[in-house]
């Protein structure tokens, strides 16, 4: 890096963007890199403002085929801000529902007792962590809209909405998904192969919890989802964390691959 030029890797970090998207993006025409005195491909402040541009127009749901050709014209200024505007009032919405969530959390822990016992213990500590991962959503959500369109985020929430009654319901189900992780992350602490029977106990119950929501959103969402998990260690940093470690979507990869279903 030099005052005036970034590398494809602190773009990428910078601009919460992979490598390959990078190069995806330059393939198209959409962001054009310069060479530096030694050859390598470096970004200025004109390629980097293009980058802010073609990502603000994705997170709005246009094509990269459609952006390339916005490209060509000169935006107003009104409307990038009025576009800003609109993403600012969805993460409004977003961040009141996860303060809603926060309390829900608060009220049954207070009621279920939870937090007693290793494991309890392991699952309350996994809550604050997403506690914290909530209120580094700004963080988190270029990630979620690199993979996922406006209209496709619209149809996640929906069905997230759905399928659960009420806050206390879905907060239930977090605590479920949070202690589930903190199983698996024990069971890989103490080396349970992924064949064994406590490991494919693990996994069936992993299966039935993500069941109802994969069949609500079907599996065009499904697969996206599959993808970003399976890419993050392409994007998690210290602020930017996944809701379970990538040791433990190995393990779980590898006991349903080994999983016997019953004729």
């Amino acid at each position: 890096m030099t005052p005036q030029t970034l590398t494809i890797g602190e773009l990428a970090k910078a601009s919460a963007t992979t490598p390959r998207t990078l190069r995806h993006f330059e393939a198209m025409g959409l962001i054009r890199p310069i060479r530096a005195e030694n050859g390598r491909r470096v970004y200025d402040l004109s390629a980097v403002s293009t980058l802010a541009h073609v990502l603000l127009l994705k997170r709005m749901g246009f094509s990269l085929s459609e952006i390339k050709e916005m490209e060509r014209r000169p935006t107003a200024p009104e409307a990038i801000i009025d576009a800003q505007l609109a993403l600012l009032s969805v993460r409004k919405t977003a961040l009141e529902r996860t303060i809603n969530q926060l309390h829900a959390t608060r009220h049954l822990l207070k009621e279920n007792d939870i937090g007693h016992g290793a494991v309890d213990l392991a699952a309350f500590c996994l809550l604050l962590r997403e506690g914290e991962a909530a209120l580094q959503w700004e963080n988190t959500r270029p990630v979620f809209e690199q993979y996922f369109t406006p209209s496709e985020q619209r149809e996640w929430q929906k069905q997230m909405d759905t399928h659960f009654g009420c806050e206390d319901e879905r907060t239930f189900y977090q605590i479920r998904w949070v202690k589930l992780i903190a199983h698996c992350e024990d069971a890989i602490g103490r080396k349970v192969a992924p064949s064994s029977p406590e490991a494919q106990n693990l996994v069936k119950e992993w299966m039935e919890l993500q069941q109802p929501l994969q069949d609500a959103v079907g599996p065009d969402l499904w697969r996206k989802a599959a993808t970003m998990y399976e890419q993050m260690q392409d994007w998690q940093t210290p602020e930017r964390q996944a809701p379970f470690s990538p040791e433990v979507y190995t393990f779980i990869r590898e006991a349903a691959a080994q999983r016997v279903v019953a004729p």
